[in-house]
């Protein structure tokens, strides 16, 4: 009996075990579960308190009636823009995006995309009048650019206030002012969606249309609309305080639209002494590189699309049928033809001494043919460089546009010159040789191309044009025959087979002329299994095989 109670005993100590541990550990769930939620309770309260520094939130009617005084929309002026309503080129003033005045002295924060491009900024300001402004610095790679009121009225304007975009939440309400599509001063109201880090977005080049894609730090995704002209305006929150720049949508895709954070354009904004930027070095420094690339591209980009289209105006020179396409080419080349040179000039202004300017200028002047100002550039040119050997790069240039013009005397002056001080040039000569041609003067054309297989003779194409001037001119089969094959031999020892079309085009003729229809057959062949694309190229593979056809 005694072993039965004690057995008992240790059962009753053993539960009073266990209920002691189950109550130990139901305490510390307890007092975890309760300690985390004080932590999580003081995580949000902090949190509350960095994002209301007042205890009034305001609506969609106060935010903008207290900030549209700070907020402007961006214009600029045009004396060609070109109505496909009217079909006609007006002298007009065009909306092109938002901004907001963060400083009292007019400074105002926009995207750079709202004014790339531009050369004559306005700013609209909520009493309707216009003001001339200039842009004062740029982040291009973030899409940002600072802007200032020129010849204000002397007196404070009114400045939004900037928030802080480290702090926000999804879900907080959100409140866009801009100018979409021309409506000025329309306000949308949402809530933050996501916030994006490190986001990827591709931009279309207002000017070449080629995508462009850039990384944005952080990125405020919202769900208040936004559309084209709202770009570069303010995202408020319910304070009342700026948090993002509306910047890009996604269209066609549902209500997908983005904001830059505030901050980074605080820290943009502050890596630069604004106040003193007309004074400090370093400061204008840094603006004049901003504003010297980024003519630069423009000039470039404004060149590529002057030049691309640039045979609209020689069609319209000879036009004997009015077409509308040709005239309104015609136009827009020139348009930015002109385009391109103001932009240039504006480099030329920031960097005097920056020869890459001058380059592309000369060459955008002899594409397109304009030889006078080509003349005048290279005598200032001439002036401000004492390299001969840029000199002479663009020497070669300006002799091509005189080619081209065929102005031969000018060019050979300009190539005999550059000859002069490099003998070793071999091209040099051989462009001589080919203005003598253009010229009709075969037999000083004949003397630089046989000067040129004496000092290299691997120079095949020197080979091709005198056989080409021996049987176009001369008629003489005999010694066309003898260089054409030295050339052909040439290729075929160093590639195997060649490029040069009229290695078998002239051949295969002088296979025709002496009655050798198989050699002429084979040299067709050949001449046929070499691509071409210009009418003149076909039209020889045409005439060969013609020729061969007519062989008793």
């Amino acid at each position: 009996m005694e072993r039965k109670i004690i057995f008992i005993n240790n059962n009753n100590q053993s539960i009073r075990n266990l209920t002691i541990k189950i109550l130990f550990a139901v305490m510390f769930f307890v007092t975890f579960t309760y300690t985390n939620a004080q932590e999580k309770k003081s995580d949000l309260q902090q949190n509350a308190k960095l994002n209301s520094d007042t205890s009034h939130y305001f609506n969609a009617e106060e935010i903008i009636e207290l900030n549209k005084s700070a907020l402007v929309s961006i214009w600029y002026h045009t004396d060609n823009y070109y109505s496909y309503s009217t079909y006609t080129t007006t002298d007009t003033n065009l909306l092109n995006g938002s901004g907001f005045i963060f400083s009292e002295d007019g400074l105002i924060g926009t995207n750079y995309h709202v004014v790339d491009g531009i050369d004559s900024l306005l700013i609209k300001t909520s009493d309707g009048v216009f003001h001339d402004a200039e842009l004062l610095i740029i982040d291009e790679k973030n899409d940002m650019a600072i802007l200032r009121i020129k010849n204000g009225t002397g007196g404070k304007y009114p400045v939004i206030k900037l928030g802080n975009s480290d702090v926000l939440r999804v879900g907080q309400e959100v409140f866009a002012i801009g100018s979409p599509l021309g409506y000025e001063y329309t306000i949308s109201q949402g809530i933050i969606a996501g916030i994006r880090d490190n986001e990827k977005v591709s931009f279309t080049d207002p000017v070449t249309y080629l995508p462009i894609e850039k990384n944005f730090e952080k990125v405020i995704q919202i769900t208040a609309a936004i559309s084209p002209g709202n770009s570069g305006g303010a995202l408020f929150n319910r304070k009342g305080e700026v948090i993002g720049i509306t910047t890009y949508t996604y269209t066609g895709y549902g209500n997908l639209n983005f904001a830059l954070a505030i901050n980074s354009f605080v820290y943009f904004m502050n890596s630069v002494d604004l106040a003193n930027i007309d004074n400090n070095e370093e400061a204008k420094l840094k603006r004049q590189q901003s504003l010297y690339f980024s003519n630069l591209r423009l000039a470039n980009n404004y060149k590529s699309e002057a030049t691309y289209n640039w045979f609209y105006v020689k069609q319209k020179d000879t036009m004997k049928i009015y077409d509308t396409l040709v005239v309104k080419q015609d136009s827009v080349a020139k348009n930015n033809f002109n385009k391109a040179e103001t932009f240039y000039n504006k480099c030329i202004e920031i960097a005097p001494d920056s020869f890459d300017v001058y380059r592309e200028k000369m060459d955008l002047y002899v594409y397109c043919e304009n030889f006078n100002k080509a003349e005048g550039l290279y005598e200032t040119i001439k002036s401000r460089f004492q390299s001969d050997s840029l000199l002479s790069l663009l020497s070669s240039s300006l002799a091509n546009a005189y080619t081209t013009s065929k102005e031969y005397i000018k060019a050979l002056e300009f190539y005999e010159k550059m000859s002069a001080k490099d003998p070793t040039d071999i091209y040099l000569r051989y462009q001589i040789g080919t203005i003598y041609e253009s010229m009709n003067k075969y037999s000083k054309a004949l003397k630089e191309y046989k000067t040129i297989i004496k000092k290299d003779p691997s120079y095949t194409q020197a080979y091709i044009q005198i056989g080409a001037i021996y049987y176009n001119k001369y008629q003489d089969y005999s010694s066309a025959k003898k260089y054409i094959e030295v050339a052909y031999e040439r290729e075929l020892t160093a590639y195997g087979s060649t490029y040069y079309l009229d290695i078998p085009y002239y051949l295969g003729m002088i296979a025709v002329k002496e009655r050798k229809k198989f050699e002429a057959m084979l040299y067709y062949m050949d001449l046929k299994s070499i691509y071409s694309y210009s009418p003149d190229e076909n039209k020889k593979k045409s005439d060969l095989l013609k020729a061969i056809r007519e062989i008793n």
